[in-house]
């Protein structure tokens, strides 16, 4: 088995548009269609109303790695919530 060099290691280069504007996000909306497309809304309350910031679309696994990678970084792992109980 060949040892793996630094020149068998892909890096992938990050092209930074500086030109973007940052923006404050408060809410996200997710809709996934049976299809596994997923499109992504966020978006920010103001006094005048709520107002979309940013909409993209991406597949369902793809959203499910940006969670993954959300959750890892912020240490952060949300727990199923138990069904609600009928009285």
């Amino acid at each position: 088995m060949k040892k793996k060099t630094e020149h068998d290691v892909k890096v992938m280069e990050l092209h930074i548009d500086t030109n973007l504007k940052n923006a404050w996000v408060d809410n996200i909306h997710l809709a996934v269609r049976d299809d596994g497309v997923s499109v992504v809304r966020l978006s920010t309350n103001l006094p005048e109303g709520l107002f979309e910031q940013l909409r993209f679309i991406t597949t369902k696994k793809q959203l499910e790695e940006f969670a993954d990678v959300i959750c890892k970084t912020i240490n952060y792992y949300p727990s199923k919530d138990d069904p609600i109980k009928k009285s």
